[in-house]
């Protein structure tokens, strides 16, 4: 696994296209320059100039009777060689589903990037008190119970490499939250199927104080990313449920093994 290196400050035109295609991504409709510059909170001029780019480009279809802009088929295109498609949005978006509906809480599939742990997707819980998390919110990896099996994948120098950039972005004190406590937390990780963690142990006070979370690392096809599966909700409810969401979880582990099938398994996408 390549590490990257700590985070550059970002080029905003580059950063406001990305922000474009996940707005399309998050409406799923045609969009006005204002509406696009509204959502993002983005200088209507500055907008204009990237959406006429990017439409020029052949990446968006401006409609000159409605006034809208909307994706192409050149821009689905475009990702469309990555085989993530079929696995993720099969067998594991089922798994998802599955443990929402057994649980009544929030189910989330979650992928690292770079420092962060991104939820790509998220299935509220049905009932009572919620621990809610919109699709694309991003944490930590050292500030989730997810993070840390992420992070006891890779080799103990590419973990250590990622705490320091954590700390060299701002993100984390190493007066407060040192090396040696990294090392041991990893330690503590270190050989689990499970995680389970409540916010009130995480290492930076957190808006879900009461919440809480079980994950688990899935197994993926071989060159597939890494990828994990949580349960979130109020502690004191997963916990009142705790040996039935432990077995829905591993469940729902062994069926994805199952679905890959042997000869593709690679144990929970583990950096080689």
């Amino acid at each position: 696994m390549q590490i990257a290196q700590p985070e550059q400050k970002l080029v905003k035109s580059a950063a406001r296209v990305f922000e474009i295609l996940e707005l399309f991504d998050h409406r799923r409709q045609p969009l006005r320059l204002k509406q696009v510059a509204a959502a993002l909170v983005h200088p209507t001029s500055s907008t204009a100039a990237l959406l006429k780019t990017m439409a020029s480009q052949g990446y968006l279809r401006f409609d000159n009777r409605s006034h809208t802009y909307m994706p192409t088929a050149r821009l689905a295109k475009l990702a469309s060689w990555v085989p993530f498609e079929g696995f993720e949005q099969g067998i594991v978006m089922d798994m998802l589903r599955y443990l929402q509906s057994e649980t009544g809480e929030l189910a989330v599939l979650a992928a690292e990037n770079g420092i962060h742990l991104e939820y790509e997707q998220t299935l509220s819980a049905r009932e009572g008190i919620q621990l809610t998390i919109a699709p694309g919110t991003r944490r930590l990896l050292v500030q989730t119970g997810t993070g840390w099996l992420f992070l006891n994948l890779q080799p103990r120098e590419h973990a250590l490499a990622i705490y320091h950039q954590t700390v060299e972005a701002g993100e984390l004190d190493p007066c407060r939250f040192t090396e040696t406590d990294f090392a041991s937390r990893l330690d503590d990780h270190a050989g689990r199927t499970l995680s389970y963690v409540r916010a009130r142990d995480l290492v930076m006070p957190t808006a879900h104080w009461g919440g809480a979370m079980l994950s688990a690392l899935i197994p993926v096809p071989a060159g597939n990313r890494p990828l994990a599966l949580g349960i979130g909700g109020p502690a004191e409810r997963l916990e009142a449920h705790m040996q039935r969401n432990e077995n829905l979880m591993l469940k729902a582990i062994d069926t994805i093994r199952t679905a890959i099938g042997t000869d593709s398994y690679s144990r929970m996408g583990e950096y080689t």
